[in-house]
């Protein structure tokens, strides 16, 4: 299986922004093609039972909790009638407990109403620290409050915890893994060298998808069934043999 990792959509500058028109080809193609888009519930018990799905299977998730995830992902989704987890940040669902300035390229967050309108429609929402810190230089009192307040927070809104989260950054260690275990049962990595593993549910991989990439190069990234280094370039060499030509 894959997960996929998306943050901004609309095109802007910056190696995590999709256009909006290239997210909604992705997304029809998943609707159409021969994969199956999992939930979060769909994950978990994949992991309890110790055995995940297949290359075909697909978990889409999204970073931060940016506004363009309600705004313009959200409708795309509802088309194509697929699944998706927005891991957002405690810290960010109130003006009163947003930072000031944010880490993020853009500043504009869902709230928590927006946070609501989304798990409504029959998405999951997963916890991404209280206000994205990079969580192994943090001290172990720093590193409790960033992951147990979150917690509560989204406990509170949601009215049940979240049984994912991701860590900001995609930075962890074995404290960190250790510390978000006691919360959560599942959690998301970044630009690992092995494939999703249930027998390693806190260190679950994805593969982020790219601005650059067309629809072959996603396809590709897809029909891989290895790490995801390995899916991202085999989507890099699809878009070069579309260049070079045959």
């Amino acid at each position: 299986m894959h997960i996929l990792m998306y943050h901004r959509l609309g095109g802007l500058p910056g190696p995590m922004s999709i256009p909006l028109i290239t997210f909604t080809a992705q997304m029809r193609l998943l609707a159409e093609g021969p994969y199956r888009a999992l939930t979060v519930a769909d994950l978990h018990q994949a992991v309890r039972a110790g055995h995940l799905p297949g290359r075909n299977a697909v978990l889409i998730t999204f970073d931060d909790g940016y506004l363009d995830t309600i705004t313009d992902a959200l409708p795309v989704l509802d088309a194509c009638g697929l699944p998706a987890a927005m891991a957002v940040c405690g810290g960010y669902l109130s003006p009163d407990t947003l930072p000031r300035r944010t880490p993020h390229s853009s500043q504009h967050f869902a709230d928590a109403a927006q946070v609501l309108r989304w798990r409504d429609s029959g998405r999951d929402v997963a916890a991404h620290s209280y206000t994205h810190p990079a969580l192994p230089p943090l001290s172990d009192a720093a590193l409790a409050w960033q992951t147990a307040v979150d917690h509560e927070v989204l406990t509170g809104v949601l009215g049940e915890p979240p049984a994912l989260f991701a860590y900001p950054y995609g930075a962890h260690d074995e404290r960190v893994r250790e510390v978000v275990a006691r919360l959560y049962p599942m959690a998301l990595a970044t630009d690992e060298r092995h494939a999703p593993n249930a027998g390693r549910p806190h260190v679950l991989p994805r593969v982020q998808v790219s601005p650059h990439w067309d629809l072959e190069a996603f396809r590709a990234a897809l029909a891989t069934e290895a790490d995801p280094r390995t899916a991202q370039h085999a989507a890099t060499q699809a878009g070069h043999r579309r260049i070079e030509g045959p």
